[in-house]
């Protein structure tokens, strides 16, 4: 049977001679993609050249005008693969901090682009990429195993913190370990590989109930709640924690100027004997105290109550209270709240009350007391903080 002979359109004759014309392209590469025949293309091309070299009133174009014309067209062929090429490069552009991220871009996209003008884009030399495909070729450089190894260590560090540390605290495991490092390297090291710490969010709405008809008491902090010695200041309040079988209700006690938690109490109730057990655990684990201790909350009922006051009172503790929905006033327990929530509890389902209570409370002693770094006390954690005041002390 013989084949018919295909026809094209007028519309399809244009577009394909204006691939070959504005890209620059070879007649060859363009005819073997949209499969027709070299010479065919090629009658298209020039048929198209010819039509491009009258002007809109049929007027020929002279010499330096189908000169300029070409380099327009030219012209508009590079930026096209500019704008391609930056697209694929956008990341890189906005986070790269060293050379040889732009020459392994480079190096992958050598068959799609010129080196040079990849180059120009990426503002790194011509020279310093081919000497660094000279090194890639004799094997990795000894910043690319120290990359590596860094990597390594970077990954293993947020591994153990549970996912939640980022630079700054992986930065201070890694000064401990006898690591020479910055910062910016660490953050660079965690970008590549697509790790991050987690930040707390805001304060927690407000649920503080209020007793109207206790008797005032001052706030004897002023949010300040760093006085510069050990138990100074004592911090408490209240939170919710939900479980499958229903709500728990969290108390906890925190030295002002460590941050560690000295004392908490979790049970299905929100009585006064919910904080006074946490109290009474802060005042077992700290014993026989120099000097008064303020202890700071929030004007809740169980926090004004005559049983609070009566236990206050018996161990020598000033009570002092915010202001009714200010979270500001009681900032450093509201920030412990967020902590938890979102680098430990909120990460995880809880199915029965019993698992809730055993890992609060764990969470609580081997993290964050032993193990979590702070920033606010020199990115040591608060048992750390606290034994180093006392060899202090004890030195003096």
């Amino acid at each position: 049977m013989s084949g018919k002979r295909k026809k094209y359109t007028p519309e399809f004759r244009e577009q394909a001679a204006r691939l070959v014309i504005e890209t620059g392209r070879p007649i060859a590469h363009v005819a073997a993609e949209i499969g027709v025949g070299e010479q065919l293309l090629g009658r298209w091309v020039r048929v198209a050249r010819e039509a491009a070299g009258a002007g809109d009133n049929g007027a020929v174009l002279d010499s330096d005008e189908r000169a300029e014309l070409e380099r327009l067209r030219k012209e508009n062929a590079e930026l096209r693969l500019d704008r391609q090429f930056l697209k694929k490069s956008r990341g890189l552009l906005c986070l790269r901090t060293e050379p040889v991220e732009a020459y392994g871009l480079i190096e992958a996209e050598k068959a799609n682009y010129a080196i040079t003008r990849m180059c120009e884009l990426l503002d790194v030399s011509r020279s310093g990429f081919y000497k660094w495909r000279k090194s890639q070729a004799a094997g990795p450089s000894p910043a690319a195993r120290r990359r590596a190894e860094l990597d390594v260590k970077v990954a293993a560090l947020h591994e153990a913190s549970d996912g939640v540390y980022g630079a700054p605290r992986i930065l201070a495991d890694l000064r401990d370990a006898g690591e020479t490092v910055s910062r910016k390297t660490v953050a660079a090291s965690l970008r590549r590989q697509g790790l991050a710490g987690i930040s707390p969010r805001t304060f927690a709405p407000v649920t503080t109930v209020v007793d109207l008809d206790a008797p005032p008491i001052p706030d004897l902090v002023k949010r300040r709640f760093d006085t510069g010695r050990l138990d100074g200041v004592w911090t408490s309040d209240i939170t919710y924690l939900r479980t499958g079988e229903g709500w728990l209700y969290l108390c906890a006690v925190r030295d002002g100027c460590s941050r560690r938690v000295i004392g908490w109490a979790i049970d299905e109730h929100l009585h006064t004997d919910l904080v006074e057990d946490a109290v009474a655990m802060a005042v077992a684990m700290r014993g026989e105290l120099a000097a008064q201790v303020v202890f700071h909350a929030d004007r809740g009922c169980q926090y004004t109550s005559a049983q609070l006051a009566r236990f206050a009172r018996k161990h020598d503790l000033a009570r002092s209270v915010g202001r009714t929905g200010v979270c500001w006033d009681n900032a450093q327990q509201e920030s412990f709240w967020a902590t938890m929530k979102v680098e430990f509890y909120d990460r995880y389902l809880w199915p029965t009350k019993a698992a809730a209570k055993l890992a609060v409370g764990d969470w609580i002693e081997r993290v964050y007391n032993r193990r979590r770094r702070h920033s606010s006390i020199g990115m040591i954690t608060p048992v750390e903080y606290e034994n180093r005041i006392t060899q202090t002390a004890q030195a003096a």
